[in-house]
């Protein structure tokens, strides 16, 4: 596979803390209230299982960012196992997800921000947004390495508010206060039907998504067969044990986390009194920030090979002579995000993501059995152990994890491969043509020059 010019920069530590920005986010900061509504004495084994689950998954993608080394992730690994078809489906999804979640983000990080200013308002909420969006884009027009350091920063900030919280809530700890369940309060259960553990996987599974672009900015990694499945391992295996320390410190300290819909701040306030609140609360602000970052870097890539391929306008493609980054992606990416995140329509969407992740997870796990029958000779990375245990049982874990997706974020998702179809066949038709040219071109050259 070739790296189309991209500049290999990242090293092992700046893959990690993408990995850990990417997975960690503003989940955590939020879900353990109502995972122990769900779960009750049972909510502290919640994220053991979600971390096992996705492991599984993430393994997948541990041996095929071992077999490749250029940029695409998921988009990559469906078009070499299923054709360009297959691919060009993926690598839209992973795009669209993209836009769509980092115009959420960027909209929540100025909802947030709100809360520490002397005022709310629209304008100040719609300038914090394009200060953020701009600001992020315009790192990553001067290059990889910029944009990279800045996610560094923002998972420094949010990992050290995490550890603040843990390290002091551990002498604080004063039993489970988390022994109410949804029906006890009386809580809408939403899609997935009565409250219990079941329900708490399918919540905390939230907090893991985002491992699977951690393989798609591969092509500007100084050692991708090696850092990527490494890096796969610590951050699954880290994050888990962090999000279960967070868990019994916020269950342990707060009385009322049940009922808070920031349960980490108030759990914080009630040991370290309100500076504990709003030391959490700025590591919610770093987290969030911290996403955009990261989605700041990676979209544009996904955007970027798609172009590269032939599936959209060659101009996103083209690469800044100095810097060496897909500017023109970066600069689509920027409006699009803006558009959606002032003008707030695309809400309603943002459910679609989970959808998105799940059918970027599939052609992954299916493409580990088939590359492994028909294309032994670019073994040579990282192999899961097992023959195809793993993979099926990643596709069975897929499987379930559809069942409750509903069917509005189906119809909606459906939609979207819709609107992208145009594209593909156009540029089929193009190559056709191409074809047909040079055939013709060929003919005359016989007649010519016998």
């Amino acid at each position: 596979m070739q790296n189309h010019g991209l500049k290999r920069s990242l090293g092992f530590i700046d893959v990690t803390c993408l990995g850990i920005n990417n997975v960690v986010g503003a989940g955590i900061f939020l879900l353990p209230g109502q995972i122990s509504g769900f779960a009750g004495y049972n909510a502290v084994w919640v994220f053991p299982v979600c971390g096992i689950l996705c492991f599984v998954i993430a393994l997948c993608f541990a041996e095929m960012g071992g077999r490749y080394h250029a940029t695409g992730g998921a988009y990559l690994y469906a078009r070499e196992a299923f054709g360009p078809f297959a691919g060009f489906l993926v690598g839209w999804m992973m795009w669209l997800a993209s836009i769509i979640g980092w115009a959420s983000v960027a909209s929540g990080f100025s909802l947030y921000a709100a809360y520490f200013l002397p005022t709310e308002s629209l304008w100040v909420s719609g300038a914090l947004t394009t200060l953020l969006v701009g600001g992020l884009s315009a790192m990553n027009y001067f290059g990889v390495k910029p944009g990279s350091g800045a996610i560094n920063f923002f998972t420094v900030g949010k990992l050290l508010s995490l550890l603040i919280f843990v390290g002091v809530g551990l002498f604080f700890i004063q039993g489970n206060h988390s022994l109410t369940t949804t029906e006890d309060r009386g809580w809408q259960t939403g899609p997935y039907g009565e409250g219990n553990f079941h329900t708490a996987i399918i919540m905390a599974l939230y907090a893991y998504t985002g491992f699977e672009f951690i393989a798609v900015p591969a092509g500007e990694m100084r050692h991708p067969r090696r850092d990527i499945p490494r890096v796969l391992f610590f951050v699954l295996v880290a994050v888990t044990g962090l999000y279960v320390i967070i868990q019994i410190v916020a269950a342990g300290t707060s009385p009322s986390l049940t009922a808070s819909d920031k349960p980490l701040a108030d759990a914080a306030q009630s040991f370290m009194g309100r500076a504990g609140g709003v030391l959490i609360g700025t590591g919610a602000l770093l987290s969030i920030g911290g996403v955009n970052a990261g989605i700041a870097l990676t979209s544009p890539r996904s955007l970027y090979v798609l172009s590269a391929d032939g599936f959209l306008p060659g101009i996103f493609s083209k690469l800044h002579q100095t810097y060496r980054t897909p500017y023109w992606g970066i600069l689509l990416n920027a409006v699009l995000t803006l558009a959606l995140s002032l003008t707030g329509s695309f809400k309603y969407l943002i459910a679609a993501s989970v959808m998105v992740s799940i059918l970027q997870y599939i052609p992954t796990c299916l493409a580990v059995i088939v590359l492994r029958r028909y294309r032994k000779e670019q073994e040579g990375g990282y192999m899961i152990p097992g023959g195809y245990v793993v993979p099926v049982a990643a596709l069975v874990i897929c499987g379930w994890l559809m069942y409750h997706v509903e069917l509005k974020v189906i119809a909606a998702t459906a939609l979207a491969i819709v609107l992208s179809l145009p594209f593909y066949f156009q540029r089929r038709q193009h190559a056709n043509m191409l074809c047909i040219g040079q055939r013709k071109g060929q003919g005359r050259g016989g007649l010519n020059n016998p």
